[in-house]
């Protein structure tokens, strides 16, 4: 079995039904577009050539893209069982790939040699003023009306049929390691995991991927890193002045401790902007949660419903 360490989550891919109407979305959410033929391509300010993908059809997730650090890390998977060969990547920023088929179905990608652009510097905001540190004297915060700095793709939720199956193979096949597992309330069975990379002693967020054995197919949601509280609170505003539908936030979660805000895009796929999440390397131990930690938060909107 392949003893390939990523690097980091690459991309979602996602059908959309109109590809106008999602590039709009995108931008006002925060991300810069490229369109190519019936694929629009969406990046942030770290340099990736895109960190989502909308690819015209039906909705729904079309594959999760993971970047690995080494050609032999590619070579290493491409000899796996029902793996591609490696195969060149038909999009900005070029690169090679192989495709993968998790236990659910769903198409993976592991991706290397991608070109990269310069990362682009986001508007910082001055220093934060608290009750005992007291940084920015003279000077008033304007902050401009704008969508939000979305600098990368930070994670993503998958909904899985049999949680401990899946687990096996994520960690198998990419070496993740488990932040928080989830149990049923009565904590006998497990349902799901936050996961990170291991990336030895450098520290990574909290998790990469979120695996969950509840009712659902498919991408539950995926979430983008904004450059600050201020930042996140801005780009709310541009979305919500624009019409599209709010789904959950502004809050700060439990596991992970993010702040967060959850929206919708026009063909009803969940995005979140977050910040200030936890960084952990892979010394950190895992914790085990209920279920409803999922839902609690530790300031902000309760989760709704449904």
């Amino acid at each position: 079995m392949s003893t390939t360490k990523i690097l980091d989550i690459a991309y979602v891919r996602l059908g959309a039904s109109d590809l106008s109407a999602t590039a709009d979305f995108l931008r006002k959410f925060g991300l810069t577009i490229q369109i190519q033929d019936t694929t629009v391509y969406a990046s942030g300010t770290n340099g990736a050539p895109y960190c989502l993908v909308s690819e015209g059809g039906a909705p729904g997730l079309r594959a999760v893209g993971f970047e690995v650090a080494t050609r032999e890390d590619l070579e290493r998977l491409s000899l796996l069982d029902h793996a591609s060969e490696i195969l060149p990547i038909d999009a900005p920023g070029g690169g090679e790939k192989v495709r993968l088929t998790d236990p659910n179905g769903y198409t993976v990608e592991a991706v290397y040699g991608w070109q990269r652009e310069l990362s682009v510097r986001p508007d910082v905001r001055l220093p934060i003023n608290s009750g005992e540190y007291r940084a920015r004297i003279q000077k008033p915060v304007r902050l401009l009306e704008r969508p939000s700095q979305v600098k990368r793709l930070g994670h993503c939720v998958l909904f899985v049929k049999d949680f401990r199956e899946s687990e096996a193979w994520y960690k198998s096949h990419f070496g993740f390691l488990t932040s928080d597992e989830v149990h049923t309330d009565s904590n006998e069975k497990a349902m799901g995991a936050f996961m990170r990379c291991d990336r030895g002693e450098t520290p990574v967020d909290h998790h990469t991927l979120f695996l969950l054995q509840v009712p659902g197919e498919g991408l539950q949601h995926a979430a983008f890193e904004v450059h600050d509280w201020d930042d996140l609170m801005v780009g709310h505003d541009v979305l919500a002045d624009a019409g599209y539908q709010h789904q959950w936030g502004i809050g700060k979660h439990v596991l992970g401790s993010q702040v967060f805000d959850y929206w919708k895009d026009p063909d009803g796929h969940t995005l979140e902007h977050f910040t200030d999440g936890d960084l952990f390397d892979a010394s950190y131990p895992p914790g085990s949660a209920s279920l409803q930690a999922i839902r609690r938060v530790q300031w902000g909107a309760r989760m709704p419903a449904s």
